[in-house]
């Protein structure tokens, strides 16, 4: 059965992104659109409840039984076409979400690789701070990405998982471009997850990112000056890297090597153990985010 028929005043794509949001957190949508070739690239094998796609697109396989569809798509985590009428929807069970069962990163893909300076080094150095002592399972959506240095391992749990990020890269959990991370978070919200926060990373604020806020999501728009780290007192911020020079306090430093997790080149352990910020260092801040003894000033 179908639990979610996705119509209505957003761009075939933006429907797509939707269906994919509602999929993801195991629910079984039919979506209304002619998705681009580029956008049913992004969602194969990012399915996992079930999507169907009407009227058929070209090169998928084509179903006019709505059971058979459905047992389809779920069986080969991919989207599949559906020519057959409407059915009633009805649901099924409850929204949920795993960080990387059974397939480390199904939902993040790609993403641009850390360096001296990058500027999304502050911004997911700030969600970390925010979401690592978390008793619940939040969901970071965004069109950005830094791409961690070493692959994650699945735990194979298929209740609501949180896991402690090892190193700041991994904070976004999903990342499909051209997929838009504001129409995938408001697929997972009209889902109806309620086990953690859903958090959009937008490269601009438009309707679908009020749409976001409005039903209970938060939004860091890039394009917008702000502070991601007073997102959940704000619910929508925008982001302005802050530059300075930075400095490690060695008598306020307990080695707990928490600032290394940003794996930014330009900070490295000392012979004696504390870190040490090396000449490189660019100022971006990210290394005294994360740090929660205020040795790096």
């Amino acid at each position: 059965m179908v639990e979610f028929i996705v119509e209505g005043p957003w761009d075939d794509d933006e429907k797509l992104a939707i269906g994919v949001g509602l999929s993801m957190t195991f629910r079984r949508a039919l979506v209304h659109a002619e998705p681009s070739p580029n956008a049913l690239k992004a969602a194969e094998g990012a399915v996992w409840g079930a999507l169907l796609i009407k009227p058929c697109p070209p090169g998928l396989p084509c179903h006019r039984d709505i059971e058979e569809a459905v047992a389809v798509s779920e069986a080969e985590l991919a989207p599949v076409g559906y020519e057959g009428p409407d059915p009633p929807t009805t649901t099924r069970r409850v929204s949920t979400f795993n960080k990387h069962y059974m397939r480390p990163w199904r939902w993040a893909r790609g993403g641009e690789e850390a360096k001296v300076g990058h500027p999304l080094l502050p911004l997911m150095s700030c969600l970390y701070a925010l979401l690592k002592m978390r008793d619940d399972v939040p969901i970071v959506i965004s069109d950005v990405r830094l791409k961690p240095t070493a692959p994650a391992g699945p735990d194979y749990m298929v209740t609501p998982t949180w896991h402690l990020p090892r190193e700041v890269a991994e904070i976004v959990d999903v990342h499909l471009p051209p997929l838009k991370a504001g129409a995938i978070a408001l697929g997972v919200l009209m889902g109806g997850y309620r086990a953690g926060p859903v958090i959009a990373i937008v490269k601009q604020r438009d309707e679908l990112a009020e749409t976001v806020v409005k039903m209970g999501g938060y939004v860091v728009a890039l394009d917008e000056e702000g502070d991601p780290c007073q997102l959940f007192e704000r619910r929508a911020v925008g982001y302005s890297p802050k530059v300075g020079k930075y400095t490690v306090d060695p008598a306020l430093c307990d080695r707990c090597g928490e600032c290394l997790k940003t794996a930014c080149p330009a900070i490295t352990p000392s012979p004696a153990g504390h870190p040490q910020i090396l000449p490189t260092c660019t100022g971006c801040s990210a290394c005294a985010l994360v740090c929660t003894r205020g040795a790096i000033r």
